[in-house]
């Protein structure tokens, strides 16, 4: 076996890394570097390895910085399966998509820019169609169901807590007469999430490949953090004014619905409104509700109890506040 380190070594973005087996290419991750313009581009629009030649690709989980470049992947040729949990699925095709738009949102200015100068406009490094067409080659198998991906390599998906959806890759490999067991992982969850369930384990590893990127760092505890969010919400109620938390789109965004609808229901906190000001945080939302599955024994229990923080009904959209401020502008 031979393993090409192509992406997040060294950084903390543009994860990929190529396996050499059994005379065939296997593609853990095929993550968008995100940097410099310049460099970005000269990183992200070509690849290390003719994509044609690659047998099969898996996914550890639908953050942009692994999954990024798929459909630049299949645009150049790659025809092959890629292979992910359900939930994984449900997630890239929304942030493909946005990812996508976000390309074609900045090749355009960079064209106005050269129109300035007379130079030629330049093209996205992929479209909606191209993220669109990567989904379809997605195949999707469930936690703990071990599925052949090309000769002599099984791979089985062990949840890993960091997002929905998120996995360890184990990796059952036989070369000639010798078996190994070879463990792949992402992003790593921390354990104790409010929705998550926490990284399992996996028994009889013999190589061991983890992303480190918190490491050696300490995190505060859960229940610190909610007491510091009932303060910080409080207060500011109290002087009639307005919480405005930035968040990442996926799992942030959904965490802190979920620790305010928390305290809301617990009575901690009156009854408030809730704007997600994103709608990709909006569509990621919608996905978490479809997969309970990825939900830990506390939230799962709560969601078949009480009302559903990730419905429709217990959110309110930016789009209801920005009609609000057109009504009273017309006052």
């Amino acid at each position: 076996m031979r393993i090409h380190f192509l992406g997040a070594a060294r950084t903390t973005t543009g994860s990929m890394y190529l396996m050499e087996l059994n005379g065939k290419k296997l593609l853990l991750e095929c993550g968008l570097f995100q940097g410099q313009r310049e460099e970005s581009i000269k990183r992200n629009c070509c690849f290390p390895f003719d994509p044609k030649t690659i047998d099969a690709v898996v996914l550890s989980h639908a953050h942009i910085d692994h999954c990024g470049n798929l459909p630049n992947l299949c645009k150049q040729g790659y025809d092959g399966n890629i292979f992910c949990t359900f939930a994984t699925r449900d997630l890239a095709s929304i942030m493909l998509e946005d990812s996508a738009n976000i390309q074609q949102s900045d090749a355009e200015f960079v064209s106005r820019k050269r129109a300035e100068k007379n130079l030629p406009p330049v093209e996205p490094l992929y479209t909606a169609v191209d993220a669109e067409k990567a989904i379809r080659q997605f195949v999707t198998i469930g936690y703990d169901r071990p599925i052949q991906v090309m000769d002599g390599v099984q791979v089985t998906f062990r949840d890993v807590g960091h997002i929905l959806g998120s996995a360890q890759v184990i990796l059952d490999i036989q070369e000639g007469a010798r078996k190994y067991r070879y463990l792949f992982s992402g992003d790593v969850g921390r354990g104790n999430d409010d929705i998550l369930r926490d990284p399992q384990s996996v028994d009889g590893v013999d190589f061991l490949q983890v992303e480190s990127t918190y490491g050696a760092r300490e995190h505060v505890s859960p229940h610190r953090a909610d007491e510091e969010v009932l303060q910080l919400v409080r207060e500011t109620v109290a002087r009639n004014g307005k919480v405005i938390i930035p968040a990442f789109s996926v799992g942030r965004t959904q965490s802190i619905v979920y620790t305010l609808h928390r305290l809301i229901e617990s009575k901690q906190l009156d009854p408030l409104p809730i704007f997600v000001d994103s709608p990709l945080s909006t569509n990621a939302t919608e996905v978490y509700r479809l997969h309970p599955e990825c939900f830990n024994e506390t939230i799962y229990k709560f969601l078949r109890e009480k009302a559903n923080p990730f419905g429709m009904a217990n959110l309110t959209y930016i789009r209801e506040v920005a009609h609000s401020i057109k009504l009273n502008e017309m006052k």
